[in-house]
Formats: C-alpha cells, sequence, structure tokens
C-alpha cells in the first residue's frame, strides 16, 4: 500500500516540477500580449557527488594488507553501486550522476564516472561480477594487484592533454523523460 502512496507523490512532484520548467519558458507571465513561449525540447539535470569510502569492519582492521585490502575493493564497488541506484530512486528529477569516491583514509580517488539513468535501466543485470557491471554503468576505476590504484594521476594527464589541445570537452544534449 505504502508503494503506491509513494508512486503516487513521486509523479506528482514529477509533474510539479515539469510544470515550473514550463512556467519559466512561458514568456507571457512577464506581461507580453502575444501567449506564446518557449518551447521546452531537452532538459537534464546532473549531480555531482563525492563520498569517502568506508573503511572496513572493525574486526578485520588488524589483518595483514593482502586480506584487507581486497575486503576493501569489494566493499567499496559495492557500496558505490547501491549508492547509484539509492541516488536515482530518491531523486528522480536527476538524470545524470558525476561521482567521485575517494579512499577513507588517504583521500585519493579510486572510482569515478558518469553514470546516466538510462544507462541504469539497461543496465545488464547478468553480469557476475559488481565491477563489471559498475564499468557497464560508466564507472572507471584501475586494481594494482588486489587493492585500487589512485586515478588522481590520470585525471592530471586527462587534463594536461585538454589544455595542451585548448579544446573543451564536447557537451550533449538529453532528452527529458
Amino acid at each position: 500500500m505504502w508503494w503506491l502512496l509513494e508512486t503516487f507523490l513521486r509523479r506528482l512532484d514529477y509533474s510539479r516540477y515539469k510544470h515550473n520548467i514550463n512556467r519559466a519558458l512561458a514568456l507571457h507571465l512577464r506581461g507580453e500580449v502575444r501567449s506564446d513561449g518557449l518551447l521546452l525540447k531537452t532538459v537534464c539535470n546532473r549531480l555531482e557527488i563525492q563520498w569517502s569510502a568506508r573503511d572496513i569492519h572493525p574486526w578485520d582492521r588488524y589483518l595483514p594488507p593482502e586480506i584487507k585490502m581486497p575486503l576493501l575493493a569489494e566493499q567499496s564497488l559495492t557500496d558505490t553501486e547501491a549508492a547509484i541506484t539509492r541516488l536515482f530512486d530518491a531523486l528522480p528529477e536527476v538524470d545524470v550522476i558525476d561521482l567521485t569516491v575517494v579512499e577513507p583514509e588517504s583521500e585519493a580517488m579510486i572510482l569515478s564516472g558518469t553514470v546516466h539513468r538510462s544507462t541504469l535501466s539497461t543496465a545488464r543485470r547478468d553480469l557476475l561480477s559488481v565491477g563489471m557491471r559498475l564499468m557497464d554503468l560508466g564507472v572507471r576505476y584501475r586494481f594494482q594487484g588486489a587493492h585500487f590504484e589512485s586515478r588522481e594521476s590520470e585525471s592530471c594527464q586527462d587534463t594536461s592533454k585538454m589544455n595542451a589541445s585548448n579544446s573543451a570537452p564536447s557537451s550533449a544534449n538529453y532528452a527529458g523523460r
């Protein structure tokens, strides 16, 4: 019963959201004589989010690093997949999530990517590995042995390549829902 109410309220919020955009584009509200306005073609809401990965369970903190690091990696991947799904569920107006996950102690970037809502709905759930599912969604990471390799050096190289070519990244239009 609660899911019916929740679905109804979510649809009501989406209708209100869309109405507010259309109302902002209706120029006749400014006192113009013409009743036409700007026609909405596309809209895309982007969420940029960064979080720190959880440290492993206190019981496992005293394990040797060769056992502890794979546990941290698997937990971070699982947490990231769950967070992406929950963010899209909780924020229906968001179309794109730019995410960055940093290590709990060193603050080094270990996961990053851009996930589109449409990719989430078409993601292949038959992939056995959570890591492969995340890569299918657009989240990138690197392993060095059994632990994450920092992605900060990669992002610095990308920035220097962009600055050298003096070209801005291309932006795409995403169709509204």
